[in-house]
């Protein structure tokens, strides 16, 4: 049976190639994530064409995720490469580019002088060096003092925790990226920096703009995308919770609780969740994970996240085979967990205990800033408590569901159901999308006129993927009429 929470592994020179991305599909990889923070167009699109030959050549569907680089502030360059900057010594940081020294550097974000203030943080190098903002003795500078000290180089990323900057999350580049990918086959495009709802709007104005059916995920790393979460949820079709500079950004006490937080609102809102950043870093150079490491990947799954990422590990790593190996295996017996947990608690249900709808029907729920467009229909929601309450009282194998926008098989996807669920679409796109939700298997079909045509295509393909056998029983989810989308509203159950 397959594991229900999915993979996003990044692709780099340590895996590009054909051979090892057909490796690391077999180790457990569903989703592909091209960083464009890196690279050229030419190699962008060979990787692309690579994992889709990787796809057709195990016969299996993938989703490619772009990630756009958007406006990272990063320190300009520096006199032999790196400077020791010590504790208590003083240090500008002034408007126009400069080679640095250890008493002046610049940044690629001249208005940064504008925005900070006596008292501020200005964090360097992942927040591994600190300053602190004393004064503005000229009107293009501004004088620091060392707080926590290190070697800095050139182009080492800049925050500004506390600092609001009117910054628009799409850059000149990021835009000219977006128009590139919305011509090729990309199912996903994340978002960086994402600081409001209107953010995600301009991207996927873009996108629509050029044709492109791919589906939008905010990165959520800074504070301001926090205080306006509900929104941000409700325009995107999922987030990725981008730990790296969210920990730079915030206190790194607020990381964890933060996490749970927005894997519990996407539950909620039926969208889709991904965790990253750091989950096997030992794994980059070492061929095992701390036990920290693993401990945090579990603990994500627990949380409801639908998909765990890999960065380094596979784009960069010596091990990008092991490292999604070893993530793979802390998912399986992670999700073996929930189910003995769960079935604990309905085992106590039937006995009398108390048990409560949130402890155990994780389903979506209407929220009052959703938009129109992504509102979840009724007849959908009704027919999704229905299976899920079949699934717990009848012998049901897996549920098996005819879309044609892949709502429906997100909805499933929510409600955390103990078997597996196999979406089948006449569309490419979205077998290839439903690749990042959690529990979803997807295969392509033809176009049916009526629900008894369904029956024997999903028996066939059940028991190709062997989740079931002659005997056993299936629930068919599906609407009527069959080819309008956001019809759903059939439940039959079916005996193979």
């Amino acid at each position: 049976m397959m594991n229900k929470t999915k993979i996003v592994a990044t692709v780099g020179p340590a895996s590009w190639d054909v051979p090892v991305l057909t490796r690391l599909v077999k180790a457990g990889v569903d989703v592909f994530r091209i960083n464009f923070s890196h690279g050229t167009s030419a190699e962008h699109e060979r990787t692309l064409k690579n994992i889709r030959r990787a796809s057709e050549d195990l016969g299996e569907p993938l989703a490619v995720m772009a990630d756009l680089c958007g406006p990272k502030i990063r320190v300009g360059k520096i006199c032999g490469g790196g400077v020791l900057l010590v504790k208590g010594a003083e240090i500008t940081i002034q408007r126009k580019p400069v080679e640095g020294t250890v008493n002046r550097i610049s940044t690629t974000l001249p208005e940064l002088i504008d925005k900070v203030r006596k008292g501020r943080k200005i964090r360097l190098d992942d927040g591994k060096i600190e300053l602190e903002v004393i004064r503005r003795p000229r009107t293009n500078e501004v004088l620091c003092r060392v707080v926590t000290g290190g070697v800095l180089s050139g182009g080492k990323g800049v925050n500004l925790p506390a600092t609001n900057l009117s910054l628009s999350a799409l850059t000149e580049k990021d835009h000219a990226d977006a128009k590139w990918i919305a011509q090729r086959d990309f199912d996903y495009v994340a978002l960086s920096f994402v600081q409001k709802a209107a953010d995600v709007k301009a991207l996927r104005k873009i996108l629509a703009g050029a044709g492109s059916e791919a589906r939008v995920i905010a990165k959520i790393e800074k504070p301001q995308a926090v205080k306006n979460i509900d929104a941000i949820i409700d325009a995107a079709d999922g987030i990725l919770v981008a730990r790296g500079d969210m920990g730079v950004e915030m206190n790194l006490s607020e990381v964890p609780l933060v996490q749970k937080r927005l894997a519990r609102l996407c539950a909620e809102t039926g969208k889709i969740c991904i965790i990253a950043t750091q989950m096997l870093e030992t794994m980059t150079d070492n061929p095992t994970p701390t036990r920290a490491e693993v401990s945090d990947v579990a603990n994500a799954i627990l949380d409801g996240t639908d998909a765990v990422m890999l960065s380094g590990e596979t784009a960069v790593g010596k091990y990008p085979e092991k490292a999604v190996r070893m993530m793979n295996g802390i998912a399986r017996r992670t999700e073996r967990y929930i189910n003995e947990i769960r079935a604990d608690r309905r085992g106590r249900l039937n006995l009398g205990g108390a048990l409560s709808e949130s402890d155990e029907l994780p389903s979506p729920r209407k929220r009052k800033h959703k938009r129109a467009g992504d509102r979840i229909p009724d007849d959908l929601l009704a027919v999704a408590r229905a299976t899920y309450a079949l699934v717990h009282s009848e012998a049901v194998r897996a549920v098996v569901t005819f879309t044609l926008s892949g709502s429906t098989a997100r909805v499933l996807s929510k409600m955390r159901l103990p078997v597996p669920i196999l979406a089948l679409t006449p569309s490419v796109r979205v077998m290839q999308q439903a690749c990042l939700s959690y529990g979803v298997c997807s295969r392509r079909v033809g176009v049916f006129e009526h629900t008894r045509e369904i029956l024997p295509v999903a028996a066939r393909e059940v028991r190709r993927l062997r989740w079931a056998r002659k005997g056993d029983k299936i629930a068919v989810v599906s609407g009527r009429p069959l080819r309008k989308p956001g019809a759903t509203n059939t439940l039959v159950v079916h005996t193979l």
